[in-house]
């Protein structure tokens, strides 16, 4: 069995004109339950075309079985940069949020909450990807970034000519170019998006993936390495991943594509409700609400089991290290400032 694609448009109040869309819908889509919704933002210049050239890819991710069944979706953003101006008549964040997963939800098989619902994107598909996510954690579980067309700073005076290669390329002149404005890039900027809501970010336990090539043509991965460190700050959990020889695109596209998708499958099962425990799990939490009294009961070394008795016999250790440092009780440490 093969995919199926749907082209589509639809009109909107927060853009110009109505936006083309494209949809992949798996084998088995008219006769599965509600599926996970993933929205899959292109890069400068894309297309809901792009998401139709990746058709082949997605099904042989599914047909290897490395990809649980879900519905693609991709609007066309041209050159938009997923800009959202509030002021002004383009405001991408919105419509994504407010107009394209409503609608998605409304007209496809696909579930109607966050955990089922990823936003993910490749270079400035990355960057709007994230800032969207950033700013709605209520409606997203899952955003995902490859090669995301991010600068290393909170201030558009914190970016030199190194991170400003891309600028020439084209784009909306008040968020890229040399005479942007410096409060809207802010405003759009991912970096700032997390701070402002780390909270909520945190409260969400939204998962998060990024992913950069450390040879990127256009230091991309300069911002990329920036925002981990960020969320490093912030407590805020992701996965970072810094791939060795990997440039803006090339050979390492397809299987970091794969990679990525992979995960967003991966946390897609994982957020699904779960089924009962097993005999050994309630085993083990019947010896911890016990008191931990005598030998733990037997469990695999590789089993969740096994972590759980041992974050048990640690804790005593992590609460006595939490009175003497508070930083014990964060999932990242605070590290000292590296040498420039």
């Amino acid at each position: 069995m093969e995919s199926s694609i749907e082209l589509r448009d639809l009109p909107t109040k927060h853009l110009p004109e109505a936006v083309p869309y494209a949809l992949i819908k798996p084998p088995g889509y008219e006769q599965s339950a509600p599926l996970p919704l993933c929205l899959m933002l292109m890069g400068g210049g894309g297309s809901r075309q792009n998401l139709v050239d990746c058709q082949p890819l997605f099904d042989s991710w599914w047909s290897e079985g490395s990809l649980p069944p879900m519905v693609l979706a991709t609007p066309s953003p041209g050159m938009s940069y997923y800009l959202e101006d509030s002021p002004g008549s383009i405001r991408w964040d919105s419509f994504l949020a407010d107009e394209f997963v409503p609608h998605l939800r409304a007209t496809c098989n696909v579930g109607a909450d966050r955990l089922s619902t990823a936003i993910t994107g490749i270079s400035i598909g990355g960057y709007g990807a994230l800032k969207t996510a950033f700013s709605r954690p209520h409606l997203f579980g899952i955003a995902a970034a490859m090669q995301p067309m991010l600068e290393p700073g909170f201030h558009d005076s914190d970016i030199g000519a190194r991170n400003r290669l891309y600028h020439t390329a084209g784009g909306p002149t008040q968020l890229v170019g040399p005479t942007r404005d410096p409060e809207l890039y802010e405003s759009n900027n991912p970096a700032n998006r997390a701070r402002a809501n780390a909270g909520l970010i945190r409260n969400t336990d939204m998962a998060i993936y990024i992913d950069a090539g450390d040879q990127d043509f256009l230091n991309a991965h300069d911002g990329a390495e920036f925002l981990h460190r960020v969320l490093w700050d912030l407590d805020i959990p992701h996965e970072y991943h810094l791939v060795r020889g990997a440039d803006h695109g090339g050979p390492s596209m397809r299987p970091r594509m794969r990679a990525m998708y992979t995960w967003v499958g991966c946390v897609l099962s994982e957020l699904r409700p779960t089924a009962e425990l097993s005999a050994e799990g309630r085993a083990v939490s019947a010896w911890i609400e016990g008191g931990m009294a005598g030998n733990p009961p037997a469990t695999a070394p590789s089993s969740p089991e096994f972590l759980r008795i041992l974050r048990a016999q640690f804790q005593p250790l992590r609460d006595r290290a939490a009175a003497a440092d508070r930083t014990t009780i964060r999932r990242y440490g605070v590290l000292p400032k590296s040498e420039p």
